[in-house]
């Protein structure tokens, strides 16, 4: 009644500003579990790959400047026969990204290792984000 009186209405739109949109983040999670000391020796490579390429490195004799981590272009791939993998277009694509974190723990399920003092169990958590903000013409090719 008083919004009558006074000749005033009730606006029913929400205004918003528009930020941004945020890079998207990708979580992967690896459970390593080897059999054998050549198992073993590939998960200790695949790790310090991974952590190898999160990483600037220094750059020039003074150490003052560092070059770019690694970049990595995810896809989604699928078996189609014995030899022959294709990109599974049922997932939407990830635009090229950059290695966020790298968490490994050694001892998942408690301390267990070979006689070697290898571990028995590994586990590792990827984080990658894009690098490239998404519009809707990368909607439109898919991703």
């Amino acid at each position: 009644f008083a919004k009558k009186a006074f000749g005033q209405a009730s606006n029913p739109y929400m205004e918003v500003l528009f930020e941004g949109v945020e890079m998207r983040t990708f979580n992967y999670n690896f459970t390593f579990s080897p059999r054998n000391a050549a198992e073993t020796d590939d998960v200790k490579k695949i790790i310090q790959m991974f952590r190898f390429h999160m990483l600037p490195q220094l750059n020039g004799g003074t150490s003052r400047f560092m070059t770019l981590p690694s970049t990595f272009d995810i896809h989604y791939m699928y078996q189609m026969e014995k030899d022959v993998a294709m990109e599974n277009n049922f997932y939407t694509k990830i635009a090229t990204c950059v290695l966020k974190g790298c968490e490994v723990d050694y001892s998942p399920g408690g301390v267990k290792s070979f006689a070697s003092g290898a571990p028995t169990q590994i586990t590792m958590n990827l984080t990658f984000q894009e690098t490239e903000m998404l519009t809707k013409q990368h909607v439109d090719r898919g991703y």
